[in-house]
């Protein structure tokens, strides 16, 4: 993916000239990435994407943020990654590319505390990411949507990935399964989303678990999990790598 060369002009302004005239030669080295863990095969026409790192400006948005409804995630990619629609990530490209943008932005190594739920030690860790968080892709069989086998009811249902502007239906288990049915494409062929949804009231659980199983593909993507192991009681644990809003500071 090429980039296009920056060319300063005179803006008229002596501090905005001697600023262009500070920064020409500093180019980011943007990652391109041709790899995701979907291979990109739900997104049209993908060539790849490219992340640009972080401003010190972006990081102040980020932490300064106080809307609680606002999808940080989401903002940041749409202002770092170039080659996809963000509103149509999958989760495990979100997700991965987030690391990515973490990584381009601060370097691989991330140091976080942690509270050994043992004995409530203050542990500084510290993982690689790239080394940590590997990556699985999915099958190069694997379609969206695709068709699966209810155990229970024993007939077929088609299903399909939400994107990343479908989050907010998913965002509680009350949520998913309230808006379960906005993710089956159709039950026994009747693709009725009313039919759908008064199916789903009457499901065996094992079909339910089924469904958010493969709606989902949680086997798929970065495994954010990691050993802990305390230094201060010998305590082992595996843990999440913490993914606040410090994930998106200087460490």
């Amino acid at each position: 993916m090429s980039k296009n060369k920056q060319i300063v002009g005179n803006s008229g302004d002596p501090r905005e000239d001697a600023l262009n005239a500070l920064f020409v030669d500093c180019s980011d080295e943007a990652m391109a990435i041709t790899e995701l863990p979907s291979k990109g095969k739900f997104y049209p026409g993908f060539q790849g994407v490219e992340i640009s790192p972080l401003t010190f400006l972006d990081e102040q948005k980020i932490l300064g943020v106080k809307d609680g409804n606002t999808d940080i995630v989401s903002k940041l990619l749409e202002k770092s990654v170039i080659g996809v629609n963000v509103d149509d990530l999958l989760s495990m490209d979100k997700m991965y590319l987030l690391m990515k943008v973490r990584e381009v932005s601060y370097g691989e190594s991330y140091d976080f505390n942690i509270t050994c739920p043992a004995c409530a030690s203050e542990i500084k860790t510290s993982l690689v990411l790239s080394e940590h968080l590997n990556m699985t892709q999915v099958p190069d069989e694997l379609e969206d949507p695709r068709e699966i086998n209810l155990p229970k009811l024993k007939v077929k249902a088609q299903v399909r990935f939400p994107r990343s502007k479908e989050e907010v239906f998913l965002s509680t288990p009350e949520d998913v399964y309230k808006n379960l049915y906005r993710f089956i494409v159709s039950i026994n062929d009747n693709p009725d989303p009313v039919f759908v949804s008064k199916a789903l009231k009457r499901m065996h659980i094992q079909d339910i678990k089924k469904l958010i199983s493969e709606i989902n593909k949680g086997e798929f993507g970065v495994n954010p999990r990691f050993i802990f192991e305390c230094p201060e009681c010998s305590h082992s644990e595996t843990m999440s790598v913490p993914m606040d809003v410090s994930f998106f500071s200087v460490s």
